[in-house]
């Protein structure tokens, strides 16, 4: 072997072992860049992991938190719909009775009878009442031709009509004119709440002892209250008296009778109401035997007593009962709609009561309760006749009162309220 040979073999062998060298450092580098990027893959699937872990609890939690809050919420809205369901408003007006003006403007040309305007300016007031209650004061006639005014009354049954779109839900008719019109007058009524206006809770009136002794007393059943509710009158005019063997047309009031009906009231309801056609007319202070007669009510545990008839305002109180509770009164709302001449009897009120029921006891009590003043409006030769809220009338309507032509007290703003004050104490 020649020199030259070996040292060719030699170059051939270092060049081998370099090529070794860099197949061995090329496969360590790949072992290594394999490893930091298996490692890089572990490492991005464990953040991936780690991250879908953290995205996945974070909604997990979100989901959490939304079921806790639609819970809260729809424990928040049933707590709030059974306050709403446990919370009673509650609305009476006082004597509703067409005068010959009234009748008057209420009939056409045509001979078609309507009453819907007198009522519009309290139609959104009533209508908002859980309940509303108004003492339709005189008998409603199927014949029109009858309809009469002073003294011996008959509306039309178009004035039912009106009560009914003017918002109220309980009709009183136990009144010192509920024969004036003689057995008509019951029958052609009782006929017009049953068949046009069943949904109407009637009182005071019947045609037969049976359903006298099964109506005398009405359930009323609202939200989540059960209120008994029965009416009574005191008197009956001397020129329209109730035959003996029709007794029971009219639910006229005695000791006996009211006992027995209100206990058997607070058997089937959680709270009472009487309304009561009693006292002087024309007169705001409380007369003697009307107040025996209303504490006699509320020793017997009438809740609430209503007394319609004196035409004009009289107190409000809580009075204490036998049971040591406690029977709120109003004395006497005045008049509703009428076209009576002195101004007494042309500023009236609205009771407006909230009753609130425990939801554990179911003890229903008075949460809050005040005499709303309004004005029946008329214009000369009592014309244009509608009910006000004293809070909306102005001294331009009470200056156009027809009320001027009649009477020598004062109608103005100021005066008016002078007058309610005694009654509202505002």
């Amino acid at each position: 072997m020649t020199e030259e040979e070996r040292r060719y073999r030699e170059y051939l062998a270092r060049k081998k072992r370099r090529a070794a060298i860099r197949r061995k450092r090329i496969i360590r580098r790949r072992i290594v860049l394999g490893g930091l990027l298996l490692i890089i893959v572990l490492i991005a699937a464990l953040i991936t992991a780690v991250v879908m872990a953290v995205r996945n609890n974070q909604r997990k939690a979100a989901e959490t938190a939304a079921k806790i809050q639609a819970q809260e919420e729809a424990e928040q809205k049933a707590a709030a719909l059974e306050e709403e369901n446990n919370t009673l408003h509650f609305l009476a007006v006082g004597d509703n009775f067409y005068h010959d003006a009234i009748l008057n403007a209420g009939k056409d040309e045509n001979g078609n009878w309507n009453f819907d305007s007198i009522y519009d300016n309290v139609r959104e007031t009533i209508g908002a009442a859980d309940l509303a209650v108004v003492n339709q004061e005189v008998p409603l006639i199927e014949n029109g031709d009858n309809a009469s005014g002073y003294p011996k009354f008959g509306t039309p049954l178009a004035g039912g009509d009106a009560l009914v779109n003017a918002g109220f839900d309980v009709v009183t008719m136990a009144t010192n004119h509920a024969y004036d019109k003689g057995d008509t007058g019951i029958t052609d009524a009782l006929s017009f709440w049953r068949n046009s206006h069943p949904e109407i809770t009637l009182l005071g009136i019947h045609d037969s002892a049976e359903d006298q002794s099964a109506n005398r007393v009405k359930i009323v059943e609202k939200k989540n209250f059960k209120i008994a509710m029965v009416n009574y009158t005191c008197l009956i005019n001397e020129d329209a008296q109730v035959p003996e063997d029709k007794a029971y047309s009219v639910d006229v009031f005695s000791e006996e009778t009211a006992a027995a009906d209100i206990a058997a009231a607070k058997e089937a309801a959680d709270y009472v109401i009487v309304y009561l056609h009693s006292g002087v007319e024309n007169d705001n202070e409380v007369d003697s035997r009307t107040a025996e007669r209303v504490q006699y009510l509320a020793d017997q545990g009438a809740d609430l007593v209503i007394c319609t008839h004196p035409h004009v305002l009289r107190k409000v109180e809580m009075l204490t009962r036998a049971d040591g509770g406690q029977t709120l009164v109003y004395y006497s709302l005045g008049n509703f709609v009428s076209a009576q001449k002195e101004v007494p009897q042309l500023l009236e009120g609205m009771a407006d009561i909230t009753l609130k029921k425990d939801k554990d006891t179911g003890a229903v009590t008075v949460a809050e309760y005040s005499l709303v003043p309004l004005v029946m409006h008329y214009e000369e030769n009592q014309t244009n006749c509608r009910v006000y809220l004293f809070s909306d009338y102005t001294e331009e309507l009470a200056a156009e009162h027809g009320a001027h032509g009649y009477s020598e007290d004062e109608f103005t703003m100021e005066s008016i309220g002078r007058y309610f004050a005694q009654f509202t104490g505002k």
